[in-house]
């Protein structure tokens, strides 16, 4: 947990200014600063960019923290504007933010203030680690911080009765221990102020630990539900983390994601516009980019791949392909084929999505230019307006929802799209959630189109819940791809040393023997 710690003088100072009641300057400096922290351990958790890291800034809500902060004296002052007042603030603010847009302030901590606890782990530190208790000791943290990183995260949870019905509000994840451990250690080696993701990933994972060691080995992951209909969880979750967290926190399971899920989804619909459309009902015939797609993936973006990055040896081909699956993810999401930006209501200028998945303006012309591309792009606006079509027949209303328009009040096609995809995802996951918990099969996580199994479910069963699933929902294109994950291997120093020890006896007893003969 974050820690701070004051110059005395403002203390003092304070007692000076309210000296009665006594100890009330103690417990109201005591709230503030504790309020502080909290705000500031939740900016770290959210991400520093990297001038936030390098000028050690934090964006945290004023008005917040001016509110949580508690008052003080007779007149109820807040103690933050009066810290402010006498010159004796621990945050200064460098850029002011606007509530009413949801914006934070950057502020910077005061030279009245230190602050530590914000650096989880010194790979320096566990290079000096001689056995395994000592690196467990210093990987799991002191109890007490890591009980008020969990009262933080959990106000409202005691962490010695977490009963059932305690998670009507929350979703849990078991935690592998020392598979999460052995990815810290891993991961604190390659962690530096310039690889930000991978300090932003050890910060998640020790915040994950601490509430672990709390719990037993439970992480509660708080829902918040979206009214475009999917389940996501607030602060760190198996959603949002790295897959190299996820896999490290899960430890050994297996992953079934529906194979290109809002592609099969819109393709459910292909029969029935065709049919509309008076066209032939050959859905492969008339939609042969997008049939491609779903039947054979890899050779589909492989071959995109080659025409897009030709003579490019700067980006590795894995980069590459991850980069055109990016593309073409965006394109089924309704992202427009344009090469300019535009700026929002507060200023803000924003690049359509393909701009700043393709940053490169000759490739990404290459890659529009493509005829599979180009095909793909086709079928999925015919399958868009279809889809938008059919909601102004079937479902007018929906149309009247604030969330599917535009700042200027126009009915926004992609994201009515988008609303009926998350709301067939999240109806089809738990189609199949309830099809495996029926054959004896509890999920330990789930992340929108992919649920993880502590054991693998099987040929037989997958197909039958493809079947299930298919038949359910009308569309034959949804299919279940497994991937099993391993968990990362625990560290051991006491099994090195005594390696160690043993390599240097067959030495000596080998010279021994040796000797024998001489």
């Amino acid at each position: 947990m974050i820690k701070l710690t004051v110059d005395p003088q403002v203390l003092i100072s304070l007692q000076q200014a309210f000296p009665r009641p006594l100890r009330s300057a103690s417990r109201a400096l005591a709230k503030y600063l504790a309020a502080v922290e909290g705000l500031i351990f939740d900016a770290v958790q959210r991400g520093l960019t990297p001038e936030q890291r390098k000028l050690k800034l934090f964006a945290i809500p004023l008005h917040e923290l001016a509110n949580r902060g508690g008052r003080i004296g007779p007149g109820k002052l807040r103690l933050h504007k009066w810290l402010k007042e006498n010159n004796l603030e621990l945050v200064q603010t460098v850029d002011k933010g606007n509530k009413f847009k949801g914006e934070n302030s950057l502020v910077k901590l005061s030279r009245l203030v230190t602050i530590s606890g914000h650096l989880p782990v010194s790979a320096k530190q566990i290079y000096e680690i001689k056995s395994d208790r000592e690196l467990d000791r210093y990987l799991t943290g002191d109890v007490s911080d890591n009980l008020a990183v969990f009262n933080h995260l959990y106000p409202e949870l005691d962490p010695g009765q977490l009963v059932e019905a305690t998670f009507e509000k929350f979703d849990i994840a078991p935690i592998d221990f020392e598979s999460l451990k052995a990815f810290i250690v891993w991961l604190s080696d390659r962690a530096n102020a310039a690889s930000d993701k991978r300090a932003q990933s050890l910060i998640h994972a020790k915040t994950i630990l601490a509430v672990a060691s709390v719990t037993g080995g439970i992480y509660p992951q708080r829902r918040k539900v979206s009214p475009f209909g999917r389940t996501y969880y607030e602060g760190v979750s198996v959603q949002n983390v790295h897959k190299e967290l996820r896999r490290a926190m899960l430890g050994d399971c297996w992953e079934y994601d529906i194979r290109s899920s809002v592609v099969s989804w819109k393709m459910g619909f292909a029969s029935r516009l065709l049919k509309d459309a008076g066209l032939t009902p050959d859905v492969r015939k008339q939609f042969p980019a997008t049939s491609l797609y779903l039947e054979d993936k890899m050779d589909f973006m492989s071959t995109v791949r080659y025409f897009t990055f030709q003579g490019n040896v700067s980006l590795t081909p894995k980069f590459q392909l991850g980069l055109i699956k990016q593309a073409l993810t965006a394109i089924s999401f309704g992202a427009k084929i344009l090469a300019k930006g535009w700026t929002d209501s507060a200023g803000n200028w924003h690049n359509p999505a393909l701009v700043e998945i393709l940053q490169n303006s000759l490739e990404r012309n290459r890659f529009l230019s493509d005829p599979t591309v180009k095909a793909f792009t086709a079928e999925q606006k015919a399958l868009d307006h279809y889809l938008f079509e059919l909601v102004n027949l079937e479902a007018p209303e929906l149309l009247n929802l604030e969330i599917l328009k535009t700042q200027s009040g126009r009915v926004s096609k992609s994201k009515t799209v988008s609303y009926l995809y998350q709301h067939a995802e999240t109806q089809a996951i738990d189609f199949v959630l309830d099809y495996v918990e029926q054959q004896g099969y509890k999920p330990i996580a789930r992340i929108h189109d992919a649920i993880f199994f502590r054991n693998r479910l099987g040929v037989d069963l997958k197909c039958e819940i493809e079947f299930a699933l298919q038949q359910h929902t009308v569309n034959p294109f949804w299919h279940l791809t497994p991937k099993q994950i391993k968990r990362y291997t625990p560290i051991s120093i006491d099994q090195g040393h005594e390696e160690q020890l043993h390599k240097q006896r067959i030495v000596e007893e080998s010279l021994l023997a040796a000797s024998y003969f001489h």
